[in-house]
């Protein structure tokens, strides 16, 4: 597993790669979409953070904290963490072929859309953050459990596989 910043690193340097905008709510729900397909397809977690359910759908906090100076202006800078120097220095996004691999795929699939289409997309009815709103009193600080994300990206899987063998 790594971190969110870690996987959002890799989205932030994708983006300037590819000369897009990338702002705050857009890079959280492309960590949420990695964590999720990831999650779908292995059995496993990309990210070793909880996503909380929020009003505008699914929230890492740490990404939040680090980029909420943006508000929805474009992200500038890598995430950091401090040093064993008391300094911050950029962490590094996943350095894994295979993860960097299923990476591009998810920015390739989901850079096109906005930020509030994503969040859009995270809404829709019995998603796990519908589930985990519909548990909770609405407020923040309430998980979305893994196994409601899991359990989403299974079932979208099982349908993009159906729909393959059904095309042969």
């Amino acid at each position: 597993m790594y971190s969110a910043k870690a996987v959002a690193n890799y989205f932030i340097e994708r983006a300037k790669q590819t000369k897009s905008s990338l702002d705050p709510m857009k890079l959280q729900k492309l960590v949420y979409y990695a964590n999720g397909w990831y999650l779908g397809t292995t059995g496993t977690p990309l990210i070793n953070e909880p996503i909380e359910a929020w009003p505008y759908g699914p929230v890492i906090p740490s990404i939040y904290h680090e980029f909420k100076q943006y508000g929805r202006q474009p992200i500038k800078a890598l995430a950091t963490e401090l040093t064993e120097d008391f300094d911050f220095a950029p962490i590094d996004p996943p350095q894994d072929e295979k993860v960097q691999r299923f990476l591009r795929k998810v920015w390739d699939t989901y850079s096109k859309y906005s930020g509030i289409q994503l969040s859009e997309m995270t809404h829709a009815p019995g998603g796990p953050w519908d589930r985990a709103r519909s548990l909770s009193s609405g407020g923040r600080g309430t998980d979305i459990p893994p196994e409601f994300i899991k359990k989403h990206f299974e079932d979208a899987l099982a349908r993009i596989r159906a729909r393959a063998a059904a095309k042969k």
